[in-house]
């Protein structure tokens, strides 16, 4: 047999076959299950079902009115330097892909975004705008607006140890301020302010005064060692 005529048979058989032709593409990857993403990698900070763990409740909707999406993708992906919240994304050296928080995300929204009523109020902006915070005015407002709740003893207990404020981040503050934390029954910013509304200074100041007892904590921890 001829080179030609081998060459007709393996190309008729080739077209018989679907042999060269381009593979269909695969079917894509089906998006991932929001509860079962939600159990392994977060659950054990934020609670089952985003509630009642350690960590803020994420099942909450007035924090959820309050955080902007693209910050909550975006903490999830890179985490809270410094805190017990660690980046979850592979680019980071996390466990999850791109699907993977885009999932998380959108499944926080779905399952446990409700509509709210601010009464009218505008929240301060969530993210801290500047670095403005003024401790001594943020003592000030502390200690008549806070200490029945956290001071030494109080029901709630200290958010002014150091050995606490290391463990959180300056955010973390800012947004339990803004958000409050209801169900521990504190109030959001819009009541904290001797039943008043505090503004954005009166927030970063708060702030500011609890950073500086961190700095403090730890400048006399390293003193002591």
């Amino acid at each position: 047999m001829s080179a030609f005529t081998g060459l007709a048979i393996c190309l008729f058989l080739m077209g018989v076959a679907g042999c060269g032709k381009p593979k269909p593409a695969q079917a894509s990857k089906s998006e991932p299950d929001f509860h079962t993403l939600f159990n392994e990698n977060c659950s054990g900070c934020h609670g089952n079902d985003g509630k009642d763990g350690p960590g803020r409740p994420l099942n909450d909707p007035f924090y959820l009115a309050l955080i902007p999406k693209d910050t909550l993708e975006d903490t999830i992906e890179h985490g809270r330097p410094g805190t017990a919240m660690p980046a979850f994304a592979e680019s980071d050296g996390g466990p999850l892909d791109p699907n993977d928080i885009k999932a998380l995300v959108s499944g926080i929204e779905r399952e446990w975004a409700k509509p709210v009523s601010l009464g009218g109020a505008t929240p301060p902006p969530y993210s801290a705008t500047n670095d403005a915070g003024d401790p001594v005015a943020g003592k000030r407002l502390f200690t008549r607006d806070c200490f029945a709740c956290h001071g030494t003893g109080a029901p709630i207990g200290p958010v002014t140890d150091a050995s606490y404020l290391m463990l959180v981040s300056d955010q973390w503050l800012r947004s339990s301020i803004i958000a409050g934390r209801h169900d521990r029954g504190m109030p959001d910013w819009r009541h904290l302010n001797m039943g008043r509304a505090l503004s954005n200074q009166d927030v970063s100041d708060l702030v500011s005064y609890l950073v500086s007892l961190r700095s403090t904590g730890a400048a006399n921890k390293r003193e002591t060692q």
